[in-house]
């Protein structure tokens, strides 16, 4: 590949990390063949052998990924972060010498202050929000919302903005918020454009689900605080009392006991509810078996340019989602019922509502193949692929690269 163009990609989370594997390296594997070489730095927050790194290396260097590493920082707030931005700088110029890049694509905040950093002189950069870093901190109780720190940290971010080449948005909500934000102090951004977090469509697929047996509900990912575990296990009791002897799955890495507790208090046998931590691999034939699965997550501003993993999967596989509003462009895509339901609010009327339409919808013969038609139209890793490819083209060639 000596013609290739070389990209560095810088990922602010580590390269074992579930969304690097799905949301970094299948985009880098799909943008590779096109002509690109990326270095790939990312954040660390897990020791790791040397025997590992090698190997990892290794890997990645045949699918024409060249990956390097920092170690993140942890407990010190906003001074682990500055560490961070330093710690990945050094590395990131020292990169640049090596091997110099035409191309830097920035995946999150921190990564973006580096790339602005490297960029103010040098080649075109991509600034890939996925989601709104600053405000995700407030949300999960790390800053403080209006403190020196959130305001200094705010002001980066416009600069940052509106020095990018161009910006990506995990979702059309979180687009807008951008623009009326811009606008409001006079400042156009540069282009921006919207992809969300896309699935692997060809590993998720659906399968025939025997009707004769208990509805089963399903839930793939993180049950912590932010994602409502109160709110799952509550929803899945109400409908056992519409469904008798349904049961629910929970493919989660997430500790068990708080899960359990939260049943018990529901009054829900403990043979009605099965919790598995499972190899990537082996998810997308689970997902496949759910007759619905669900996606809560606590409201906030962040949330509105948030785009969750699992609800794209849940649709390639054919599985109608419940969700709740709030959330990103989920209004736009469940809000008419035609691949699952939107719950306005968690009142008991709004769950009734959801379990008399949950019916309908499985007396519905084409249910599965809407779901997998609207994970293709909005979702499909290779129209992100693509969409990324045409935004490195528009950047390159602003610079005067073929």
């Amino acid at each position: 590949m000596a013609d290739a163009i070389d990209v560095l990609y810088i990922s602010y989370n580590g390269i074992d990390e579930p969304l690097v594997h799905s949301q970094v390296l299948a985009y880098l594997q799909g943008l590779s063949p096109r002509g690109y070489r990326f270095s790939l730095l990312t954040f660390e927050r897990s020791a790791a052998a040397a025997a590992d790194i090698a190997a990892t290396r290794e890997r990645l260097a045949a699918q024409g990924i060249d990956w390097h590493c920092v170690t993140a920082h942890r407990g010190w707030g906003a001074l682990s972060s500055l560490r961070d931005l330093c710690a990945g700088l050094a590395v990131a110029r020292r990169l640049q010498q090596t091997r110099p890049a035409r191309l830097i694509h920035a995946r999150s905040f921190i990564p973006a202050l580096i790339a602005w950093r490297l960029a103010r002189h040098g080649p075109p950069f991509l600034n890939d929000l996925r989601g709104f870093w600053i405000d995700e901190k407030v949300y999960r109780g790390r800053l403080r919302e209006n403190g020196p720190a959130y305001r200094l940290a705010k002001q980066l971010e416009a600069r940052v903005l509106h020095a990018s080449d161009a910006i990506v948005s995990l979702s059309e909500r979180g687009a807008q918020a951008l623009q009326e934000s811009a606008a409001s102090r006079g400042q156009p951004l540069p282009p921006l454009v919207t992809i969300p977090t896309c699935v692997d469509t060809a590993r998720f697929v659906p399968a025939a689900r025997p009707q004769t047996q208990p509805r089963l509900f399903g839930y793939v990912g993180s049950l912590g605080a932010e994602y409502l575990p109160e709110r799952i296990i509550g929803y899945f009791a109400a409908a056992r009392r519409h469904f008798p002897g349904c049961r629910l799955k929970l493919i989660s890495r997430s500790s068990a006991a708080p899960l359990r507790a939260l049943a018990a208090q529901q009054g829900l046998p403990p043979d009605s509810i099965a919790i598995v931590a499972l190899p990537p691999e082996q998810v997308p034939a689970e997902v496949a078996r759910f007759d619905v699965a669900m996606s809560f997550i606590r409201p906030h501003f962040s949330k509105l340019a948030s785009c969750p993993t699992k609800v794209g999967e849940y649709l390639a596989a054919g599985v109608p989602v419940v969700g709740n509003a709030g959330i990103g462009d989920m209004d736009a895509l469940l809000g008419d019922g035609r691949v699952g339901f939107l719950l306005r609010d968690f009142d008991t009327g709004s769950l009734e509502d959801s379990f008399r339409h949950l019916r309908r919808l499985w007396g519905d013969a084409g249910l599965a193949a809407r779901c997998r038609a609207a994970a293709l139209a909005q979702f499909s890793l290779r129209e992100g692929i693509n969409r990324y490819d045409a935004i490195y083209r528009m950047l390159l060639a602003r610079g005067g690269l073929p």
